[in-house]
């Protein structure tokens, strides 16, 4: 055993010497050197393969990203031209809408729909179909779009947002544009958003970036928020692994474009192992040094290669660059804040009026600006240097010749390699654009005049050939139209339909003692009054020098005919002062039936015509029918009586409400009581069925008792309901005012009489000689009920009396209050009562209001509370609190509608 270890060590001592031996020393060294030599080669062709993989993808994202920026500014571009058109067409409806969309969608744009958003609603959309779930969509409540349309609304710039989910399926993005437009009164308004939905998939595809199998591609920067946004395009491991990045710049936002090779960075190169076979040849063949040095030569050779085909690029790019910048008469400037040093390019100083190769100024640049653009435009640029943010903005320059020019200019900060801050950006002109669209609008408003105007006197000139030119009213040639439904005129020859043919009596005696001006002014006054009675679609004329013509129908109402008829003769017969001499005219009246007539207007003249002759012959002041129907009438009148009577002692008299509301708040303040008759067979009835005949009757007290009943238990119902109303007015009649029992009825009732309020006719209250009204007036403001005075304006009211009555509120007459949107004679008569009212300290009550239009020109003139179909129409104590236990808006606009 120890002669094989002493064999082993021998063996080892003989390996070392030769290993060591001095003659070896070069071999060992140049092994050395080829080791060392064959690891810093590998190394450094990893990183120069890495970096050439870097530099190509690099290219291809740049260019995907080009691609992508240039598909969307097209797009966005392509629908701005639309938002344009609307501004000027604020009422487009959907047609004209699909009109000038459909000329978008030419098979060469990503645009998947477009639609229209007034008042942030979309009503508009094209194509329709596919997209029916937009339709109704309200911006305002859709919590993943709200966001952005808020934004484009608020601050008047279209905004990208996307990629998101669509209402109607799928992702797109959404270009916004708020849309404003000049309103005649009102001046610049806000229309709504125009959206268009740009299809992301397409979008891809077209950039190519769905078609890269050799790396992987995520877009950053939803919304538009550039490198800080959310991903929404590609893996997620992307941002872990250096990936190569580029900027897509669409104008309304940013997103980055990053990308890896799918096999990611470190892999090995194809031509590791050449290296180390070269390696390994060289050292066998003992020209390792000669081969290394040659290696290093052509891999130096390679990467100056590289370098000069970068500058090569690089060149081309800046090339057409500048081609780009002058075909588009864009200028490049660039302003350093921290030393105020500004530089621009030749086509600058061409915008601005100065020789190309002109040194600026920062003072001369300002001094350029429009005197009314200066501050702003020089705040806005010294804001964007503090904050190192986007500059956008346009102005007005003065040019060295005096002439003025609108420029447009974009801006960003930017930072060198020793950090320092510098502001770069573009302008150009737009000043051709804005004169177009100013043009454009004054074109507008010009020819909106001009059809105004032609529109006006066509108006005049046709109801100048259809009236009487002395009194107003229609004329035979108008009246003959009505009967036949000539020239557009609805037919008024039905069965219904009720001729009445006047004749004043006496009119040829006032000629003759007073002269024609005492008779013009009495036809005047008769046609006064024809426009005074007739209501609805009922129809009064002058036919000739002293006859008149009224058209009625008797369908909603039988007894309409003779009321007016005998309405009419009353009237007339009141005597007219004429500078200091009192006229005095009757009237008589002829009646025919369109039944009777057999629908023939020829036929229905000459029946009045013989009605008429026999009211002349009765002895003048008289009405007389063609037919037997007086006698139908009479037996109707008495029939009515009776049930009329019988009501009373049936207390079939109740009160519907109709509120009365604050004209600054439209809160719900009172609520007037109104008498209806629930008849037992013909259902409820209206006051005009029943009080002309209750008043002759003299029963009106009696239901005025019942109303007032009703209004004590309802205040109870609705205390009950919880449902409060400050006060409630009961209409008082005369009679019933000069009851000697009214104060002690009241004082039994069980109710709050404060809550009540009176409601008296002129008439009525300006009745003082009776003892027993004012006794009864004075106690009942001492027990706290207000008191108004109803109809104002309708009689003969003087300022003396009120100030004798002082009540606590006036309420002008609905025939005063409905004129006041279209003739400012009224509103200006209404305004001096409201003045009257104020100068008194008496409040008013505007009965009538059938709109919101009234109601804002009412509350504007000073009224304090609206009553009217507008606000609430008359209904049962139960429907009224059901109408009003929902939003007040919403029942408005119900009311409205």
């Amino acid at each position: 055993m120890s002669q094989s270890v002493s064999r082993q060590n021998a063996f080892w001592q003989k390996a070392k010497r030769r290993i060591w031996n001095v003659a070896n020393l070069p071999a060992i060294m140049a092994m050395l050197v080829v080791a060392a030599s064959t690891f810093v080669a590998e190394d450094l062709n990893q990183n120069v393969y890495i970096q050439r993989a870097r530099a190509d993808l690099q290219n291809e994202t740049n260019l995907i990203a080009v691609k992508l920026q240039g598909l969307i500014e097209a797009n966005v571009k392509l629908v701005r031209g639309l938002s344009i058109t609307i501004a000027t067409e604020p009422n487009i409806d959907q047609i004209r809408f699909v009109e000038l969309a459909k000329s978008l969608f030419d098979g060469s744009s990503e645009l998947k729909s477009i639609a229209g958003a007034p008042e942030l609603v979309v009503s508009m959309i094209y194509p329709v179909k596919g997209n029916e779930k937009a339709i109704g969509l309200d911006y305002r409540r859709n919590h993943e779009q709200r966001a952005m349309a808020l934004r484009a609304r608020d601050f008047g710039e279209t905004n990208l947002a996307g990629p998101i989910n669509l209402v109607q399926g799928g992702q797109g993005l959404i270009a916004r544009y708020p849309i404003y437009y000049n309103h005649a009164v009102h001046g610049l308004q806000f229309w709504g958003l125009l959206s268009s939905v740009i299809d992301i998939n397409k979008i891809y595809q077209a950039s190519g970036l769905l078609d890269q199998a050799e790396a992987d591609f995520v877009l950053v920067g939803k919304d538009g928020k550039g490198a800080a946004g959310q991903q929404f395009f590609g893996p997620k491991h992307v941002n872990d692994n250096n990936p190569v990045s580029a900027t897509v710049d669409f104008g309304l936002g940013q997103w980055e474009l990053r990308a890896v090779p799918k096999s990611g960075w470190h892999v090995t190169p194809p031509n590791v192992w050449a290296i180390r076979g070269a390696a390994l040849a060289a050292l066998l063949l003992v020209v390792l040094p000669i081969a290394f040095v040659g290696w290093l030569f052509r891999e130096r050779m390679a990467h100056l290669n590289a370098n000069l085909n970068g500058q090569i690029k690089i060149a081309r790019m800046k090339k057409r660059l500048e081609l780009a910048l002058e075909t588009s008469q864009i200028g490049v400037w660039e302003f350093e804040p921290k030393t105020g040093k500004t530089s621009w390019d030749g086509r600058m100083n061409e915008l601005y009026g100065f020789p190309q190769d002109h040194a600026i100024t920062g003072e001369q640049w300002i001094a350029c600006l429009h005197p009314d653009d200066r501050e702003r435009v020089n705040s806005e640029v010294q804001g964007v240097s503090q904050e190192s943010g986007m500059y956008k903005s346009e102005f007005r320059v003065i040019l060295p010749d005096g002439k003025e020019r609108t420029i447009r200019t974009v801006g960003s900060m930017m930072s060198n390699d020793l950090d320092e801050q510098r502001l770069v950006g573009v302008n150009w002109d737009i000043s051709e654009d804005v004169a177009r669209e100013k043009d454009l609008c004054d074109a507008r408003a010009e020819s909106d005049r001009r059809y105004q105007e032609l529109e006006i006197a066509k108006a005049r000139i046709e109801n100048n050939s259809l009236h009487d030119f002395l009194t107003g009213l229609p004329n035979r040639r108008y009246l003959d139209d009505k009967l036949n439904g000539n020239h557009g005129n609805t037919c008024l020859m039905e069965d219904t339909t009720y001729l009445m043919k006047i004749d004043l009596d006496g009119f040829k005696e006032v000629n003759d003692n007073f002269g024609h001006a005492a008779g013009d002014a009495m036809l005047v006054n008769v046609a006064k009054i024809l426009n005074q009675l007739i209501i609805n679609d009922e129809f009064a004329a002058r036919v000739g020098g002293d006859e008149f013509i009224v058209l009625c129908c008797s369908g909603m109402n039988d007894q309409r005919p003779a009321e007016l008829a005998r309405q009419l003769i009353e009237k007339i017969q009141v005597p007219i002062v004429y500078k200091g001499r009192t006229c005095r005219l009757g009237a008589s009246i002829g009646v025919a039936c369109g039944l009777e007539a057999e629908k023939d207007s020829d036929k229905l003249l000459s029946n009045a015509d013989m009605a008429l002759y026999q009211s002349k012959q009765d002895g003048k002041g008289c009405v007389t029918f063609f037919s037997q129907s007086m006698s139908q009438s009479a037996r109707h009148q008495r029939q009515l009586a009776d049930d009329l009577l019988r009501g009373i002692e049936n207390r079939e008299f109740i009160a519907f409400y109709q509120g009365q509301y604050c004209a600054h708040t439209h809160a719900l303040v009172g609520t007037e009581a109104l008498a209806r008759w629930e008849h037992p067979e013909r259902g409820v009835l209206a006051p005009s069925e029943f009080v002309e005949l209750a008043e002759s009757l003299g029963v009106m007290g009696a239901i005025d008792a019942m109303i007032l009943d009703h209004a004590a238990e309802t205040q109870k119902y609705w205390t009950k309901l919880d449902f409060s109303v400050p006060r409630v007015s009961v209409n008082v009649s005369a009679k019933r005012l000069g009851d000697k029992e009214l104060i002690a009825n009241l004082e039994k009732m069980d109710c709050d009489l404060r809550t009540l309020t009176f409601e008296l006719v002129e008439s009525t209250f300006l009745d003082r000689s009776d003892a027993q009204v004012a006794a009864n007036i004075r106690q009942i403001r001492e027990m706290g009920i207000d008191i108004e005075i109803d109809d104002f304006g309708t009689a003969y009211a003087s300022i003396v009396s009120l100030t004798h009555l002082l009540p606590n509120r006036l309420k002008i007459d609905r025939q005063l209050i409905q004129p006041v949107i279209d003739s400012a004679d009224q509103r200006e008569l209404v305004h001096s009562i409201i003045h009257i009212g104020r100068t008194l300290g008496i409040g008013t009550v505007a009965e009538g209001v059938e709109s919101m239009e009234h109601a804002e020109i009412l509350r504007i003139m000073g009224v304090d509370i609206l009553q009217g179909f507008a606000f609430s129409r008359p209904m049962n104590r139960v429907d009224f609190v059901k109408d009003h236990s929902v939003d007040s808006e919403q029942r408005i606009v119900a009311n409205v509608s």
